[in-house]
């Protein structure tokens, strides 16, 4: 599955008041219009606002669909991954300048 992103500022409490802070929430939450977005605002003991910004996954159906598949995929590629075709055990063995062998001798 995949993990929630994170975005944390950090900014100076003597240079921005709180107004400022609230504008720069809504200013990266308009850059992001299709996230969930959960924003959590501390003072920390240095005097500085940190702002994380945490970014929900969205579950939906299309999504839940493309994981099944995703994981089906992954299984067939371990399970078959000791049965490999002449053709793919030639083409991972390719070297660049490198000819194919024919084993047939054709004067000219």
């Amino acid at each position: 599955m995949k993990q929630n992103k994170n975005l944390e500022y950090y900014l100076d409490s003597r240079i921005y008041s709180s107004e400022d802070v609230q504008k720069s929430i809504e200013k990266t939450k308009k850059e992001f219009p299709n996230k969930n977005v959960k924003v959590s605002i501390t003072l920390n003991e240095f005097g500085m606002y940190m702002i994380t910004f945490q970014f929900e996954n969205k579950n939906t159906f299309f999504n839940r669909i493309v994981i099944k598949i995703w994981r089906r995929f992954q299984k067939t590629l371990l399970l078959n991954s000791g049965n490999q075709s002449r053709f793919e055990t030639y083409s991972g063995e390719r070297r660049y300048g490198q000819y194919k062998t024919t084993r047939t001798y054709k004067p000219y």
